[in-house]
């Protein structure tokens, strides 16, 4: 069975939406192998020896097989960035100098949500007040605190704030509020 990476975000039977501009990665027990893509050249192979890792260049389909598993992909341009708290906190209840995670979340044309690639390099911009609380020992683990669109910050003082994130020509912001 295939693992958490190739499950379908969207809970339904239709392809996976992935966000061109990200290096989508495709982890199962069994082989994965990009079986077709088209137009060619929209998802790139990039040729990983443990995992399938495919760059989504530009808008197109694609199919992935993981054994005997077959996985439809839509490549789809991101059209809006937003950034939200992942557990689902109130982002005006946070407190000084504890770390809290934000998420980059892109969406297409048509308001579907679309997948953040494991490794989709997004700018972080955070205002006066706050600081990026990445771990960068995380890598040394096998872990990765910034995949998927994730990123940690810390306010270092009281007050409100915001964090930016661009990807190309979009950006998405997060009004914070931190307190004692």
């Amino acid at each position: 069975m295939a693992s958490f990476l190739l499950s379908n975000c969207a809970g339904d039977s239709g392809p996976r939406l992935l966000a061109v501009g990200g290096i989508h990665v495709f982890e199962s027990g069994g082989p994965c192998r990009l079986a077709r893509a088209e137009p060619e050249g929209a998802l790139k192979d990039l040729g990983w020896p443990d995992a399938l890792a495919l760059e989504a260049a530009r808008e197109g389909d694609a199919e992935v097989t993981c054994g005997d598993e077959k996985f439809a992909l839509k490549a789809l341009p991101p059209a809006r960035l937003e950034i939200k708290l992942p557990d689902g906190g109130a982002p005006t209840g946070i407190p000084v100098q504890k770390p809290f995670k934000v998420q980059a979340m892109l969406y297409d044309a048509q308001g579907r949500e679309l997948e953040v690639g494991k490794f989709t390099h997004f700018e972080w911009t955070p205002s006066e007040g706050l600081e990026p609380a990445n771990d960068p020992s995380a890598g040394e683990f096998g872990l990765c605190d910034t995949c998927f669109g994730l990123h940690n910050f810390r306010a270092v003082k009281p007050g409100q704030g915001s964090i930016v994130a661009s990807l190309g020509g979009l950006k998405g912001e997060l009004l914070i509020e931190a307190h004692l």
